[in-house]
């Protein structure tokens, strides 16, 4: 099933013409970039972007990129300090 929340956004404050607005960017859509005046909308247009990108892709028969997966390739163990 699609989710679009498993795909990399990532929302950050910036200026733009003298305003402070909110930027959402999606990794695996590097073309795309979303602008609003609160992180919840900023995120909500992005999430919305990527649904109506996907029925776009779907509509056109053409393959939509899927959600990016780190590996893991870290200990989840904590280090401790030296004794």
């Amino acid at each position: 099933m699609f989710d679009p929340t498993e795909y990399n956004i990532t929302i950050r404050k910036v200026i733009i013409d003298g305003e402070s607005v909110f930027e959402a960017t999606i990794k695996e859509l590097p073309d795309v970039a979303e602008y609003a005046d609160s992180y919840s909308e900023a995120y909500e247009l992005a999430i919305d972007t990527i649904e109506t990108a996907a029925a776009m892709f779907a509509q056109a028969g053409k393959p939509f990129p899927s959600p990016y997966k780190q590996e893991q390739d870290y200990c989840a163990t904590p280090i401790l300090g030296y004794t």
